[in-house]
């Protein structure tokens, strides 16, 4: 049963790792949300260490960048992992069976600014799916707006049967108020096409265990999963993926859920049904919710 908060006192005392998602939680793509901003303030001061996880198809140091231009300063936080950099560290290692058979030459469907996660390897990126290895998707481009946009390269990929990697599972984000596709969407098209996908980012349990390694390395202390907790916007990627690794997890109505659920913030028996409806649909169970931190 999920609990309403009204408030994150309680919160910032019973955990002791607090691990963040970026968009819909520290910022809505355009300015970050003050009161996020304070409660990250706030766990500094009480020595509680702040992680970040997101599903951000850039490199770690280009998040952290980037985040520092929204006025978010990288000292309120002790680390951070993207989706972005556990593609980039799949396609150099290629230790995962999915990697190890694909070729060298990739067509890459996404904007230049997440070019990172190839372009220091040794892959080949060609504009032409029909002569690629491999598909690699990492966002929409300017103009491209719509599904619809992307389904002839997707069935292109189709056709020759070609790999697809995913750099970022989100199929959707909030740009200010209003939503914008993402690759996951691309991806999940590819998959029930009958397509070979790999996508990385939540709800996958990775990169829930590769934050809980960082912050018993950084920390030089073990936690316990009972001890972490996950602050997320998302039931199909932040709440789900903290349910299949095993923690708890807050969510908050200032990200994909909003539009459905902050009309009935203020109505409790409404607001529960609502919520009920979303948990079925996403088969996803957050610990707690509030309307922001």
């Amino acid at each position: 049963m999920t609990k309403i908060l009204y408030d994150r006192d309680g919160l910032i005392n019973q955990y002791k790792v607090f691990i963040f998602d970026l968009w819909g939680v520290l910022h809505n793509g355009q300015e970050p949300f003050v009161t996020t901003i304070e409660c990250l303030k706030s766990l500094k001061v009480q020595n509680k260490p702040a992680f970040l996880l997101s599903n951000s198809p850039r490199l770690i140091e280009p998040t952290v960048q980037r985040l520092e231009k929204m006025g978010i300063d990288k000292n309120l936080y002790q680390g951070i992992y993207t989706s972005g950099w556990d593609c980039h560290l799949n396609l150099r290692d290629r230790t995962e069976p999915f990697y190890q058979i694909l070729g060298e030459t990739l067509y890459h469907m996404g904007p230049y600014t997440y070019e990172p996660i190839f372009k220091t390897l040794d892959y080949k990126p060609i504009s032409n799916p029909e002569q690629a290895d491999f598909i690699l998707i990492s966002g929409a481009v300017e103009g491209m707006e719509t599904l619809d946009d992307y389904t002839p390269f997707l069935h292109k990929g189709l056709e020759r049967n070609l790999p697809l990697i995913c750099a970022n599972a989100d199929k959707q984000a909030i740009f200010g108020k209003e939503p914008v596709l993402c690759a996951g969407l691309m991806a999940e098209y590819y998959h029930n096409q009958g397509g070979n996908v790999y996508i990385h980012g939540k709800p996958s349990p990775v990169g829930y265990q590769r934050i809980h390694q960082m912050a018993e390395t950084t920390l030089r202390q073990e936690f316990s999963k009972s001890e972490i907790l996950m602050i997320g916007d998302s039931l199909a990627t932040d709440i789900k993926g903290a349910n299949t690794y095993g923690i708890d997890s807050l969510m908050l109505l200032t990200g994909v859920h909003g539009a459905e659920l902050q009309p009935w913030w203020n109505n409790p028996l409404d607001f529960e049904k609502k919520l009920k409806y979303l948990t079925q649909v996403y088969q996803s169970q957050p610990t707690y919710v509030m309307e922001h931190l």
